[in-house]
């Protein structure tokens, strides 16, 4: 049978090329999508912004995630600050955008981000952490693939009890790549894990955007 023979009637040959023009299109949308999805989940693309509107990027680039004795880039912005799945990453892309109306309205500055924006914005991306459990800490840092014996022993219980009392990484991870709004420094001194109180609840500290 020969697929490909003109069809008797003349509209029938639009299916295949409409077939064909929609697939075209899908396959250009999708390269697309992805072109754009690995641009703004590069850090150049993040720094762009925020050089010069806060600190955070200095901070970060101070972090163990960026720079650390094995010399790689351990978490990138986006795999920190953006979902993995698909419609939880386009909420967080749209309403990332606002950035770019900052830095453009110069509404959020050096002279003012410290007093006026970082504890906002460092409570606003806490809920988010809190909220989802530390999802974005999970996808590298996983319990069942630490080698607890290793650990010290406050550490390594905590670890091993953190599902149990219902606490993620937050709870006790704050300020690791972005420093804390100066209210969280003073009011919740930094503790080491290790020398806590293993009876003690840990609080939730923020964690800057």
């Amino acid at each position: 049978m020969n697929w490909w023979k003109k069809p008797n009637s003349k509209w029938l040959l639009g299916i295949p090329l409409g077939g064909m023009l929609a697939f075209i299109l899908g396959a250009l949308s999708l390269g697309a999508y992805h072109g754009v999805m690995d641009y703004t989940n590069n850090n150049a693309f993040c720094f762009s912004c925020h050089i010069g509107m806060d600190t955070i990027v200095e901070e970060y680039q101070q972090s163990v995630h960026f720079n650390n004795t094995k010399g790689v880039i351990a978490a990138t912005c986006a795999d920190c600050h953006v979902p993995r799945e698909l419609i939880p990453k386009l909420i967080v892309k749209i309403t990332a955008s606002a950035d770019v109306i900052h830095k453009l309205t110069g509404d959020i500055r050096l002279d003012n981000f410290e007093t006026e924006h970082r504890p906002r914005l460092a409570k606003h991306v806490t809920q988010q952490f809190i909220d989802n459990k530390s999802k974005q800490c999970r996808y590298c840092h996983q319990i069942e693939r630490m080698e607890l014996e290793n650990q010290a022993r406050t550490t390594a219980r905590r670890h091993q009890m953190m599902e149990e009392r219902g606490q993620s990484c937050i709870d006790c991870h704050a300020g690791i790549a972005h420093k804390l709004p100066q209210s969280e420094q003073s009011s919740q001194p930094a503790q080491s894990e290790n020398t806590q109180d293993e009876s003690s609840e840990p609080s939730s500290r923020a964690v800057n955007p």
